[in-house]
């Protein structure tokens, strides 16, 4: 029996050493001081499974002379960000950069570039050690739309239709269409970014719309599936990652809520799923909560493990966050607590990083003090954080202030009247 048991630990041994031969962790390529500064990671509790921590720059705020762009730089300086996520294609069809695409060329998509030299843009951000990534809007481009009419969403009575925005839309099944921003993708892809991020990677949310095919939810998932594979297949082999912006409802939905996005469907072909799970994006009693906007914690854990208990993994995931005002219901502003709170849950669930959007690019709330705010050691939950919605603080201010007044006049009448000066004569 003694012999047994030496037998098995020393082929136990053996095993370990010929596993360490075969792989070992100093085996692989560190690429973390490629897109980190020095101890970014080991500040404020980060691990390896935070890889990306991007700030938004829309076309204009890119330009290297706006104030948003330089506190962006100064906010990757002092703290642990370490990415941009920059449009390079906007929802009207512009182009921040000049392109040589012909087509691009007859849309007139570069006529408002607002940065000049994208090569020394790109070179001179990577030197500073930023992960850069490409924001790319598919179908939803006025200027394709205009220039080229048939490959523009119609309506039934033949006119090329609007949404609320007074923006048009390109049919998500012609090939010239999806070529037409493929290529823009691979010309972006050649710059030297990192990663491209399609945006708008979907069918308008209305019905009785004309397309090239039959408006059915298998043509609809189809035409979504067939893009990013190609889109995956033409752009893998140039160096780049690829990520794509999904609805946060597509996580709590089984069907493809009349969009084309099934979450299984999409995940094998991109790197990165991005969920838009803004609290104030959600309608009111829609996901568990009567205010959802109140939840920052609990809208993106809640989110997330929906996702993952349909199979997809966790580092699969890239959520983009809110860095911005509840514009939809309470006005209440989200300040470092509240983006603290979304970032600890995405976090928690594993995700490989995270997007903090705001759609002017300021993000003031973006500082030390956020970052310290979701250390797991020193500081408290998130989940504890207490949200004031602004009518309940105004009315909490009226209440406070009502309290005061009657305080006031109590004392008052509580109070001793002063004596004349003729009964302090008297009473001596």
């Amino acid at each position: 029996m003694i012999n047994k048991i030496i037998l098995l630990t020393l082929a136990l041994f053996i095993g370990s050493i010929n596993a360490n031969e075969l792989f070992h962790p100093s085996q692989l390529k560190d690429i973390s001081e490629a897109y980190q500064k020095p101890d970014a990671y080991g500040s404020f509790g980060f691990g390896m499974h935070s890889e990306i921590r991007a700030l938004y720059l829309n076309r204009h705020t890119a330009k290297p002379s706006t104030p948003q762009f330089r506190h962006a730089l100064k906010i990757i300086e002092t703290t642990p960000m370490n990415a941009l996520i920059i449009d390079m294609k906007n929802v009207k069809g512009d182009l921040t950069y000049r392109s040589n695409f012909s087509e691009a060329k007859r849309t007139r998509a570069s006529r408002y570039a607002t940065i000049r030299n994208i090569r020394s843009y790109v070179r001179n951000l990577k030197a500073r050690g930023i992960y850069l990534i490409a924001r790319i809007a598919v179908f939803k481009d006025k200027r394709q739309a205009r220039t080229y009419p048939s490959r523009a969403v119609h309506t039934y009575g033949g006119r090329i239709w609007r949404d609320r925005h007074g923006e048009m839309w390109v049919d998500p099944f012609d090939p010239r269409a999806r070529n037409y921003t493929l290529e823009i993708a691979e010309e972006v892809a050649r710059l030297g970014f990192d990663e491209i991020n399609f945006d708008y990677i979907r069918f308008p949310a209305h019905k009785g719309l004309r397309y090239d095919r039959a408006d059915t939810r298998a043509n609809r998932v189809a035409a979504i599936d067939s893009f990013l594979q190609e889109a995956k297949n033409r752009l893998h082999p140039l160096g780049v990652k690829v990520s794509v912006d999904i609805f946060g409802y597509v996580l709590w939905n089984r069907t493809d809520t009349h969009i084309g996005q099934i979450l299984e469907r999409m995940a094998p072909h991109v790197d990165y799923l991005c969920p838009m799970l803004y609290p104030s994006g959600f309608r009111r009693g829609s996901v568990t909560f009567s205010n959802p906007a109140a939840h920052p914690y609990d809208i993106v854990r809640i989110s997330l493990r929906k996702g993952i208990a349909r199979g997809v993994a966790p580092s699969k995931f890239r959520p983009w966050l809110q860095a911005f005002r509840d514009y939809a219901y309470s006005r209440h502003q989200y300040r470092e607590r509240d983006i603290a709170a979304q970032i600890r849950a995405a976090e928690k669930l594993g995700a490989s990083g995270w997007l903090l959007w705001n759609p002017s690019s300021r993000f003031t709330y973006v500082n030390e003090r956020m970052f310290a705010l979701i250390g797991y050691d020193r500081v408290e939950a998130p989940r504890a954080v207490r949200y004031t919605p602004r009518s309940a603080r105004i009315k909490k201010r009226a209440h406070t202030a009502s309290n005061h007044r009657k305080r006031s006049f109590k004392n008052k009448t509580a109070a001793p009247a002063k004596p004349s000066p003729l009964e302090i004569l008297r009473r001596r």
